[in-house]
């Protein structure tokens, strides 16, 4: 019953963020721009940097996620359950390298109700994504507005960023898999932001 209940609230998640993702697909372009109202002044009028920019809006969008999860997730449950399924992996897994038929039949029951617990701990930290995806997506649809009209931005405005490994780029080049350097640049200070604020709020 209660793997009907957590599979019920998952299915519910993921239909809102599927929702949520192929509407943003449709409205990417407006919300860009009504966004640009708020947000477009930073880069053609107060002249930050772009790259600062980014590194703002990665702040703000960890800090926002980080905060959800933190309160929408009981953190210690969460651990607790993601350390009994490392524990169950590894001893099911040696039983199989081993070739303990009898140690897996055991395990079995046991393996099932795990599956039931990872249900559980995805179902928990799925439950804020639709509010963080309320914050993210205007937030990408402006990046991704911004993006397409750097050919108009003020001579001030600079189009390119320097990387470490990949030199002076413009900031709509692709290169990790086509992905462009402004998207590059914001998961990496977006990874690193939320990786210190997660540890600052023990999570």
């Amino acid at each position: 019953m209660a793997q009907k209940s957590t599979t019920g609230v998952m299915t519910r998640l993921l239909l809102i963020y599927l929702v949520m993702t192929v509407a943003y697909a449709f409205l990417r372009i407006p919300v860009g721009q009504a966004m640009n109202y708020v947000l477009g002044g930073l880069v053609t009028t107060l002249y930050v940097p772009l790259f600062i920019t980014i590194l703002l809006l990665s702040v703000i969008t960890g800090s926002y996620s980080s905060l959800l999860l933190n309160r929408f997730v009981d953190q210690k449950q969460l651990k607790q359950s993601q350390a009994k399924m490392r524990e169950f992996q590894q001893v099911y897994r040696e039983a199989q390298l081993a070739g303990d038929k009898g140690k897996l039949k055991k395990l079995e029951k046991e393996r099932a109700e795990v599956m039931e617990l990872s249900m559980d701990v995805q179902a928990q930290t799925m439950r804020p994504m639709p509010y963080i995806l309320i914050i993210s997506l205007p937030l990408f649809g402006w990046l991704s507005y911004t993006m397409s009209q750097a050919g108009s931005w003020p001579t001030r405005v600079s189009t390119m960023i320097s990387l470490p490994y990949f030199g002076t780029l413009p900031y709509t080049q692709g290169v990790i898999l086509g992905f462009p350097v402004w998207l590059i640049w914001y998961l990496v200070c977006s990874l690193v932001f939320t990786q210190v604020i997660r540890k600052t709020l023990g999570m």
